[in-house]
């Protein structure tokens, strides 16, 4: 069984990478492959926005255990560490999960669908159905994400590729099963992303545990629970915060210049570089996973010429006639449509390159076991974010223009701010703002 950490030829690296960036790509495919399947049952339109209100307020509640991947990996070094991480993993579980069951099925779901998002009452009574079946989903996606941990520092990444590839199958499966059986639109949806998960965590569990039953017997180091509390919380805070950045972007879209177009425009640009930075965001872990100097320096020339890459890709979309394949034709929008999604996405050209050096810099702090320092540089994302938008709102800047300056700026000071932070911190990734700039 490997246990040899990526390092070395570039080959080598993208061997590794390239499970993980695929895993990446194939979790973005799940949205469109429900909603093509909600498409075709009655009612869509009000189905459509009740998967989306569901989804928007299930994904803020597990926010917090996204991150677990990144902690199993750092963590997980022997059997003591991995039974004390899977208790923690478990009592987090359980209460995300206790507080789902709370806004789902008591009076609680009326008041925040009807009351604090104000959706419409046909729309209200199918997300409060649809949020009940994905119940599962909160614990499963837990569990996941830890077992993910050891298939990938005992270098087994193909094998989380393998998982999402069985995530995505069952997903479809059941979604053809539940367009065929006539299922309500946002009901289906919640039943295949629950099912879906539930299949991808019971196989990365049947894949991880032989790799758990090799891992050193006794502990290499002592951690108590307080340890671990300490070092995920902010990881937790963090993915917290990256939800709540969108919201707050619509919000000032919606009060900025040219509000209508901007905001039917903006989810077209966003729902884009998502897709095609999905790769990068592999690379968090990617990082976190690599145990000495050597592999660092290697892992970060190699992010940083793929962001670039990446980059690169989108520039090449967003300047050629290549943009009017993707708006004009394929989704068909209209001239005031195109020329805003058009003009977001030249603005948004470096975001690829700045986030996969955000990843790289996240990684290296998350392994040199300073969280709170990633969580600081994502807090002064999101006051960065807030600032230019009540700014660029004031002056009246286009919303569309808007949210796209506000997302790169915001994210280039987090950049910033973590570069800093290594440098101030020794760790085992000190070494990376200098590698990256080579």
């Amino acid at each position: 069984m490997p246990t040899t950490p990526p390092s070395g030829s570039t080959s080598r690296l993208v061997a590794f990478w390239l499970p993980l960036a695929l895993s990446w790509l194939m979790m973005s495919l799940a949205q469109p492959i429900v909603a093509a399947g909600i498409g075709r049952l009655a009612n869509a339109e009000v189905h459509l926005a009740a998967y989306g209100v569901t989804l928007d307020l299930a994904v803020l509640i597990e926010s917090p255990i996204i991150m677990l991947f990144s902690a199993s990996v750092a963590l997980t070094k022997d059997e003591a560490t991995y039974r004390l991480l899977r208790r923690f993993m478990l009592i987090f579980a359980v209460g995300l999960t206790a507080l789902f069951a709370v806004v789902a099925f008591t009076p609680l779901a009326d008041a925040v669908l009807s009351g604090l998002i104000g959706v419409p009452p046909a729309v209200a009574a199918e997300a409060r159905t649809a949020l009940r079946w994905l119940l599962p989903w909160v614990p499963a996606i837990a569990w996941r994400r830890f077992y993910q941990g050891p298939l990938l520092r005992a270098d087994m990444p193909r094998w989380i590729g393998y998982g999402t590839a069985f995530r995505l199958a069952a997903l479809a499966g059941a979604v053809v099963a539940g367009t065929a059986a006539g299922l309500p639109g946002a009901t289906m949806g919640a039943i295949a992303l629950s099912a879906s998960v539930v299949v991808e965590a019971l196989v990365v569990t049947v894949w991880a545990l032989p790799v758990v039953r090799a891992l050193p017997a006794g502990a290499r180091e002592t951690l108590t629970m307080g340890d671990v509390a300490r070092f995920y919380v902010p990881l937790a805070t963090t993915d917290v915060m990256r939800v709540v950045s969108r919201p707050i972007v619509t919000a000032g879209v919606a009060r900025a210049a040219l509000p209508d177009i901007s905001l039917a425009a903006w989810p077209v640009t966003s729902g884009f570089v998502h897709l095609l930075t999905a790769a990068v965001m592999a690379f968090q872990e990617m990082v976190v996973a690599v145990r000495d100097t050597a592999g660092y320096r290697a892992v970060a020339r190699f992010v940083t010429r793929t962001g670039v890459i990446f980059s690169a890709v989108l520039a090449l979309v967003a300047f050629t006639p290549l943009a009017d394949v993707y708006v004009v034709r394929i989704l068909q929008l209209s001239a005031p449509l195109r020329d805003a999604v058009v003009t977001a996405l030249r603005t948004l050209v470096a975001l690829p390159a700045l986030l996969a050096l955000r990843n790289l810099f996240r990684g290296a702090l998350i392994a040199g076991r300073r969280t709170a320092r990633v969580q600081q540089a994502m807090a002064g994302n999101l006051v960065t974010l807030a600032v230019v938008l009540i700014v660029g709102a004031a002056a009246a800047v286009p919303g569309i223009v808007l949210a796209a300056w506000a997302t790169l700026i915001a994210q280039a000071a987090e950049v910033a701010l973590l570069v800093a932070f290594l440098r101030m911190d020794p760790s085992p990734g000190v070494s990376l703002p200098e590698a990256a700039g080579r």
